[in-house]
């Protein structure tokens, strides 16, 4: 996912929108993060993270692939 795609969205309305459908904040983070590196990733996180109430580590944490 390219940063400009995510300079036009509405992060907060992304967000919201998957909760209401069902997604967990695993899920939610993993598709916001799916195919970025994780600079870009943490670049996201420091905006995403206070919108989810999580703090940047906690999103980077989730981030990961753990099974």
């Amino acid at each position: 996912m390219s940063d400009s795609f995510l300079r036009y969205t509405d992060l907060a309305a992304a967000i919201q929108l998957a909760k209401s459908h069902g997604m967990n904040t695993e899920q939610i983070i993993r598709a916001l993060t799916g195919s970025m590196v994780y600079k870009d990733a943490l670049r996201l996180a420091k905006r995403a993270a206070p919108l989810m109430d999580l703090s940047v580590q906690e999103f980077m944490h989730l981030r990961k692939n753990q099974l």
